[in-house]
């Protein structure tokens, strides 16, 4: 693999993170919620971007082997 590292940064993961906790609701089952959907999200980008650095990676290979 031509990337040291796969998937997104610690730094893209604390924005994205901060991002999504801009506003915390006041009710504990709310940010319970918030928290867990927020977790679940970050988890679905960075496999979307290991996802997209693979197939850019295979790409360069030739894909085949």
């Amino acid at each position: 693999m031509s990337q040291s590292s796969l998937g997104l940064s610690r730094r893209e993961l604390e924005y994205e993170l901060r991002w999504m906790l801009r506003r915390l609701p006041d009710d504990r089952d709310e940010l319970v919620k918030l928290l867990t959907s927020a977790m679940v999200t970050l988890i679905e980008k960075n496999n979307a971007a290991i996802a997209a650095q693979l197939a850019a990676d295979d790409a360069d290979d030739g894909g085949d082997f």
